[in-house]
């Protein structure tokens, strides 16, 4: 092959072949396997960061509740009749009016804390009054025997304590 008269380029220059260059610095071609490993890192690593998709966009619309300023908040404790904590219990809040039903699950230690009922309440246009909520747990295989409020009588704003005891099904209170 007969080169063109201009300058020189340096891949052409002295006796290197003309490919040698391009050789030095192109990759080998990695195994199928090492190619099937990373895609599936890669599908991983995706995968872990994404955020579940709440239906109807649900999460958007959940009223968000102020630090420090809570409107209607229930946390308490869900125990057996020993004293124990019972895990996973589902405590569930029910405004009968506006019809909002609300459920939070207790954690390790048996207690709960419900998203602030009283803002959402309250964004709908309406007062909160606690005679129109109520707060309910179930647990399969037992049943409330009681039922401790421990807040002001009437109260509508603020933090409520309400704590559960529990008893298993088939034994007398």
């Amino acid at each position: 092959m007969k080169s063109l008269p201009g300058p020189a380029s340096p891949r052409s220059t002295g006796s290197r072949s003309p490919t040698r260059g391009r050789d030095r610095w192109r990759l080998a071609p990695a195994p199928a396997g090492r190619r099937l490993a990373v895609l599936v890192l890669l599908s991983a690593g995706v995968c872990a960061g994404a955020r579940p998709a709440w239906c109807n966009g649900d999460g958007f619309f959940q009223s968000k509740e102020i630090p420090g300023n809570p409107e209607f908040v229930v946390f308490g404790s869900v125990k057996y009749e020993k004293g124990g904590h019972l895990r996973n219990a589902v405590v569930r809040v029910y405004v009968q009016e506006h019809m909002l039903d609300y459920s939070t699950t207790t954690d390790v230690l048996g207690r709960f804390r419900t998203q602030d009922i009283g803002r959402a309440i309250k964004e709908l246009g309406y007062e909160v009054d606690p005679q129109l909520i109520s707060v309910t747990v179930e647990y399969p295989g037992y049943h409330v025997t009681r039922r401790e409020y421990r807040g002001k009588y009437r109260q509508n704003k603020g933090a409520i304590e309400v704590n559960f005891r529990m008893q298993r099904n088939g034994k007398s209170p």
